[in-house]
């Protein structure tokens, strides 16, 4: 899973509809897809979460299975 910290990382996530897990201390704390960002703040869904405090990092999207 890749971490996103650039603007031209969020850029790509919004384009390609990337699915973002939001994490805090280790946390889980929300998800979906990038909607918008500024120097600040990216909104995940209708949620804003702080660029400084919130680790951004793409996955799967729950309701995918994955088989190999």
């Amino acid at each position: 899973m890749k971490s996103l910290h650039h603007d031209t990382e969020l850029d790509n996530a919004i384009f390609f509809s990337h699915y973002v897990m939001v994490m805090k201390d280790g946390r889980m704390i929300g998800g979906g897809t990038i909607e918008a960002y500024t120097d600040d703040e990216v909104q995940v869904g209708n949620r804003q979460y702080s660029r400084t405090e919130s680790t951004f990092i793409v996955s799967p999207a729950p309701q995918i299975s994955i088989n190999f």
